[in-house]
């Protein structure tokens, strides 16, 4: 059976409406479930749908060809995400209509995501999955063949090759023209390493990849500007043939011949893998696919909790998120991501500085004193009050001193690079001043 997206089903019954045809409540109900509310009457759904493609999903068209347009599908990124079964795949869903028809589904992209959350689990943590990958930490475009220019094409989870932003305004070339960025550097990238030439007899199915640039997308990059593309690679993460069936990034590498795609790990109970990405410095999540009896697995995303702040201190030398690997004790790690020996050094005085801070919190005996000490040093330093004395004064009566330290030396050493003189100034200072109270 056809795999069919719940948005264009949505989009279908809503032009039937539109129309004056009569809709059975059957078709009403499907369309309630796929919006997330179940209902059965007209005026509810119209309601439900206006609410849901104005509010939460943003749909962004452009003119293809006389009486055609080309509209692709993404989550509010304004908004916080409610998963049901529209939302899931307003992840970059393209389709195609005539004038307000919607014809056909052209691209149903990787379903979202549900991030994994120790204490309120998506799935069982004993449940093993189909299928991991670890998650390639790039631009995801998306890959489909448009019989409207007769090529094949990218586009990102947000916007067709035609469409950029500037300043925060959307910007709409004409169709066929690849004006975004991140879709001209892959599609340069497919040109050259013959990915068209590879997939040329698989016209209608959808390749999902990565592009992995110079800088993690965790960092959210800005759009690359002359880039130099030996900097960059397209990783197969997953596929769909012409069913709509979801395969693996590495089956469909091996068969196209595409050298750069994640590798699979051996599937274990959900619970195990996490413990083993948890604490990762290099890896940004597991990606795990969990068998549900639907056409689609559920995606379950089992995230690190260091690998931002790591990201952080290797591309950006940021000293916040330093003091904040520091405090969990990792701060021999961190020193090897640094590729500068000065820089590694800078590391040993955040050391320092929460060592400091830490055994004077542990030792004093006026609780009151030194929490007043404390805040008025910060307010130095930052310029104005962002912690007040009750705050400092409640946390050091707690006893959690390690967790104490590291809140003062994250606001400290905000938005600071521990290879600026700024950071050199305040943290003598702070070690000064610490040491004096």
């Amino acid at each position: 059976m056809v795999f069919e997206n719940p948005i264009f089903v949505v989009e279908k019954i809503y032009y039937d409406v539109k129309r004056g045809l009569e809709v059975s409540e059957d078709v009403i109900r499907k369309a309630g479930i796929l919006l997330g509310t179940p209902f059965k009457r007209v005026d509810v759904f119209l309601s439900r749908y206006e609410e849901v493609f104005t509010k939460f999903i943003e749909k962004r068209c452009c003119e293809a060809g006389e009486d055609y347009k080309m509209c692709i599908y993404s989550w509010n990124r304004k908004r916080s995400f409610k998963s049901f079964p529209v939302s899931n795949y307003a992840t970059g869903t393209i389709i195609l209509f005539r004038d307000e028809e919607p014809v056909e589904t052209v691209l149903t992209p990787l379903p979202k995501a549900i991030d994994y959350i120790e204490g309120s689990e998506p799935v069982s943590p004993d449940k093993i999955p189909l299928y991991v990958s670890p998650r390639i930490d790039g631009w995801q475009v998306n890959l489909y063949y448009d019989k409207l220019l007769n090529r094949w094409m990218f586009s990102t989870r947000y916007v067709l090759h035609n469409m950029y932003f500037s300043r925060g305004r959307l910007v709409i070339d004409r169709y066929g023209e690849i004006s975004n960025p991140i879709v001209s550097i892959a599609d340069e990238l497919a040109s050259q390493q013959d990915l068209y030439k590879k997939i040329n007899e698989r016209k209608g199915w959808i390749f999902i990849f990565s592009l992995l640039g110079p800088e993690p997308a965790i960092l959210s990059p800005p759009y690359p500007v002359a880039p130099d593309l030996s900097k960059y690679q397209l990783y197969l993460i997953a596929a769909r043939d012409l069913d709509g069936k979801l395969v693996p990034g590495e089956t469909v590498a091996k068969e196209i011949d595409w050298r750069y795609y994640p590798s699979s790990i051996k599937p274990r109970r959900i619970s195990e893998l996490y413990n083993e990405i948890k604490d990762s410095l290099s890896t940004r999540s597991y990606v795990a696919w969990i068998e549900t009896g639907e056409k689609d697995p559920m995606l379950i995303e089992l995230s690190s909790k260091y690998y931002y702040d790591a990201m952080m201190i290797k591309h950006m030398y940021d000293a916040k998120s330093a003091a904040v690997l520091c405090s969990e004790g990792l701060c021999d790690k961190i020193r090897e991501l640094i590729d500068q020996e000065e820089y590694r050094e800078k590391i040993s005085m955040i050391e320092k500085m929460y060592k400091i801070l830490t055994d004077k919190l542990s030792e004093t005996k006026d609780l009151e004193e030194t929490a007043e000490k404390i805040t008025d040093l910060i307010k130095e330093i930052k310029g104005s009050e962002v912690i007040n004395r009750e705050e400092i004064l409640k946390e050091i009566k707690s006893g959690n001193y390690k967790r104490l330290s590291k809140k003062i030396l994250s606001i400290i050493l905000e938005n600071i690079s521990i290879a600026s003189q700024e950071f050199d100034e305040k943290s003598n200072l702070f070690i000064q001043r610490i040491l004096s109270i």
